[in-house]
């Protein structure tokens, strides 16, 4: 299975973010200099990518995706951190609380603890997506496994629906890590260029969005 990065253009919470500025991340960093705004980022012209980009340990990551983790779940930010699936008559519940990131080189491994009646105890399913690396980041393409690893009544209906959360969290984490870095020359948040792995390390290059106007013709 190989996804490709889009970033939405409007939607849930895109356009908000779109005419905003910063998303609140720095707040939750033990070291916010790491969302520090690129100097000079006013200037960049569409798909320019300003030199300096991310690099966040996995931890730190983990800890901002949490943070953000009702938004990518798509329910109220006080509502209950346990969600339930519905998919055929089926049933699986997602405490969207204990999802969490790790890195090893070109690999980002998204986790989450799920359960559903017919486990015997709650299960732990990772989701692995092959990205670049720092040296080759291969742009917003990640590739992941057709059937996760876990107890096969998850993963034999579940695969899909649990691969898809786990991607869009790591879009939406880069997507509003970009955004705190500042806006290029058209008044915009800058917006992921590409995601890529090292050893805990997830690492985000930021970029001046494309025009797209001429597609609209």
């Amino acid at each position: 299975m190989t996804l490709r990065g889009e970033l939405p253009s409007g939607g849930r919470g895109s356009g908000a973010l779109a005419v905003g500025a910063a998303t609140g991340l720095r707040d939750v960093l033990k070291d916010a200099s790491v969302l520090k705004a690129i100097r000079g980022a006013d200037r960049l012209q569409p798909g320019d990518r300003p030199k300096r980009g991310v690099t966040l340990k996995a931890a730190e990551a983990t800890r901002l995706l949490r943070s953000i983790i009702h938004f990518v779940a798509d329910v109220p930010a006080d509502s209950s951190p346990i969600v339930v699936w519905e998919h055929e008559g089926s049933e699986l519940w997602v405490d969207i609380s204990t999802t969490a990131l790790t890195c090893i080189p070109g690999v980002i491994r998204v986790a989450v603890k799920v359960g559903c009646d017919q486990l015997p105890a709650p299960a732990v399913i990772t989701v692995p997506f092959g990205v670049g690396t720092p040296e080759a980041p291969t742009g917003l393409v990640m590739s992941s496994l057709s059937r996760l690893d876990g107890p096969d009544v998850v993963t034999g209906r579940w695969t899909a629906a649990l691969t898809a959360y786990a991607w869009e969290a790591i879009l939406e984490l880069a997507r509003r890590m970009c955004a705190e870095l500042g806006k290029d020359a058209a008044g915009l948040p800058l917006i992921p260029g590409s995601i890529a792995a090292g050893s805990q390390l997830l690492v985000v290059q930021p970029m001046a969005r494309n025009d797209l106007s001429g597609l609209r013709r």
